[in-house]
């Protein structure tokens, strides 16, 4: 299930909690040298790279949070990701779906008035 900072997704054998929002993005950015304004370009170039970094940050800011040590590596979010088919794979799928959420909310949009207007008499 994927709500808009968080999302439960069966990855690697097991549910597992991966954190979207600021708190995330900013380990990512911090921790990869990424920015968020080449972060598309840079998953179009390599996704191999770059899809299994952003799923380990993600994962790894939920223990964080808790002040935990995670119980995986990079290796092993690599290792999940092949058992699932590669970057195609149902759970990174999802990931990816909860990523690209997360930084595009639909924000409402106003209805506009459209105010009649009266010319004044010459």
């Amino acid at each position: 299930m994927i709500s808009k900072n968080k999302a439960e997704i069966e990855f690697g054998g097991e549910k597992r909690t991966f954190y979207f929002g600021l708190g995330f993005l900013g380990l990512f950015i911090d921790k990869t040298n990424c920015t968020l304004s080449s972060l598309e370009s840079d998953i179009q170039t390599n996704p191999f790279k770059v899809l299994p970094q952003l799923m380990y940050y993600s994962l790894l800011y939920g223990y964080l949070r808790k002040d935990d040590t995670p119980p995986f590596t990079q290796f092993d979010i690599v290792d999940w990701m092949d058992a699932e088919g590669g970057v195609n794979g149902k759970g990174i799928l999802e990931f990816m779906s909860g990523v690209s959420s997360s930084m595009n909310p639909k924000l409402p949009v106003s209805k506009s008035v459209k105010k009649k207007v009266t010319m004044p008499k010459v």
